[in-house]
């Protein structure tokens, strides 16, 4: 003989409506955790990148920000949404073409060989 229970109905609204009452708490928890825990999170990785020219004493610009001369040994922290953006290395020196890289945080190191500019030339004919 089966025997059904009765109060299944009333159990589930009462289940339904403990739910509905601990949500708020729930997501005030998740406001706790970014506010506590996220920020040491956030940097979570420091990083070196050693930039080298040849010839030396070129200036070095990261994402356009002026960062020193060559050869220069940058240390940075990577974040969480920074770790698989990357970033631009431009190094220029007067006389020399302009290198531009794009670097990933995993890089340690570049080695760049900066090409002499040719002067240029007046029109022909001239």
């Amino acid at each position: 003989m089966e025997r059904r229970f009765r109060g299944g109905r009333r159990l589930r609204a009462t289940a339904l409506a403990l739910a509905l009452a601990l949500l708020p708490g729930a997501l005030a928890g998740c406001a706790w955790w970014d506010k506590n825990v996220g920020k040491r999170v956030d940097n979570f990785m420091t990083r070196r990148l050693l930039i080298v020219t040849d010839p030396p004493d070129a200036d070095v610009y990261v994402n356009n920000v002026p960062q020193g001369k060559t050869p220069l040994t940058l240390t940075y922290r990577v974040s969480v949404g920074d770790f698989m953006k990357g970033f631009v290395v431009v190094v220029q020196k007067e006389g020399y073409l302009p290198l531009r890289r794009e670097v990933d945080y995993k890089t340690e190191s570049i080695q760049l060989k900066l090409i002499r500019q040719q002067p240029q030339r007046g029109p022909a004919g001239n």
